[in-house]
């Protein structure tokens, strides 16, 4: 094959730490997730009623914030700059271009974020990667110390917003703006039609700054994301996880140092909701409890034992970009009104066990599609995109 055409990086270039990390990740966000889906984009107690099954709901609720909130987005974050860096090395090595190949996936990512935010959930995460991917390709010329320094500059950056004052007269003007929109939305997504909802996404404004509203918004996620796209891309400059057997003790470091730092960060918010300790929360133990994830899978993964455990999560995290879309479109159909109309009804619990149930359902399908499939039909979609020729698609012993 000619070395200047481009193609898809091969099966065999996977590492399968990473792909478990991706399953666990995409059970993480949907864990989250099945908060918003139930009630909303933003989570204001006094418009719902949080806690239909009692005292179950409210422990629930505590698991989340602790275990799940802020560090599975994160976590997906990392492993997305890993995989910008990765396909980088991986193109250079093999004397194929990279740019070309690189905008192109960030403006396919792009579409696929604006058409999923707008007409499947308004919670999409997509649309703000392809917006970050476009500056990470310019902080990937920098050698690997230029990638750690500016991953610690903005995380730290992030972790200063513990310092915020309590709500001021402007704060509360700000709150009374997404409590309004929080109670169109619950009007809106609890019983309109489809069409009403994807207006409703196009028109609405929830902080109140017309069009502004939607720079604030995408800049501050992308603000918040780009520092562990970095750190992401330092580990996959520095390949520790290609031979995780190689860097134990620093795994072994990692994990201790962000078990003791990164849950109790998150537990001082559960135990006590001010907006110094949601941002500790948000910017301190999301990121924390992240690498304390990645840290543990690097370790277990390794052990023969705990490794035939994880396998199942390597399934689900080798469709991601397909598993992501499909809980939106079965958890938007499940809960809002044009659909089964769940929204608001069954609780936190409730909501949890729905969520396992359906990802323990995706391994089985993600399973079951790799024997007969290479790759998701999604991610068939993006390479195709992406390098301008046409995947294999299914297995040779299913072809």
């Amino acid at each position: 094959m000619d070395k200047t055409t481009t193609s898809p990086l091969l099966t065999n270039d996977r590492i399968e730490s990473l792909d478990m990390m991706r399953g666990l990740a995409l059970l993480g966000i949907l864990l989250a997730n099945s908060m918003h889906f139930q009630y909303g984009l933003f989570l204001i107690p006094d418009i719902h009623n949080y806690y239909p099954n009692g005292i179950i709901d409210r422990i629930a609720e505590g698991f989340i914030l602790l275990f799940v909130q802020s560090s599975f987005y994160t976590l997906f974050s990392f492993l997305f700059g890993y995989g910008m860096a990765f396909l980088k090395e991986r193109l250079l090595t093999r004397e194929q271009p990279f740019a070309r190949v690189y905008w192109r996936r960030m403006l396919i990512l792009l579409l696929v974020g604006y058409l999923h935010g707008v007409y499947i959930w308004d919670g999409d995460i997509l649309f703000v990667y392809a917006l970050t991917g476009f500056i990470l390709f310019f902080f990937l010329k920098l050698k690997v110390r230029g990638l750690l320094i500016w991953s610690i500059i903005l995380l730290s950056l992030m972790a200063l917003s513990i310092t915020m004052p309590e709500e001021d007269e402007s704060m509360a003007t700000f709150n009374e703006q997404l409590y309004q929109y929080s109670l169109e939305e619950r009007e809106v997504l609890s019983s309109a039609s489809y069409s009403d909802v994807v207006t409703f996404r196009q028109e609405a404004d929830p902080l109140g700054f017309g069009w502004m509203s939607d720079v604030i918004i995408q800049g501050s996620a992308i603000f918040s994301v780009l520092g562990m796209f970095l750190l992401g891309a330092f580990v996959a400059r520095k390949k520790w996880l290609e031979q995780p057997e190689k860097y134990q003790r620093l795994f072994k470091r990692v994990w201790w140092i962000t078990l003791c730092i990164g849950f109790p960060s998150k537990l001082a918010y559960v135990l006590n909701e001010t907006v110094q300790t949601e941002a500790l929360h948000t910017f301190v133990g999301g990121p924390m409890v992240a690498m304390f994830y990645a840290s543990s899978i690097a370790l277990l993964a390794t052990n023969k034992k705990a490794y035939t455990w994880l396998k199942p999560l390597t399934f689900v995290g080798r469709l991601s970009l397909t598993n992501y879309l499909l809980q939106s479109i079965v958890f938007t159909t499940l809960f809002y009104g044009y659909g089964i109309g769940l929204f608001g009804k069954i609780g936190f619990f409730i909501g949890i066990l729905i969520s396992f149930v359906f990802f323990f359902i995706q391994i089985l399908l993600s399973k079951w599609w790799l024997k007969r499939f290479k790759i998701g039909p999604i991610e068939w979609l993006w390479r195709l995109g992406t390098y301008w020729r046409r995947p294999r698609f299914k297995n040779e012993t299913h072809s």
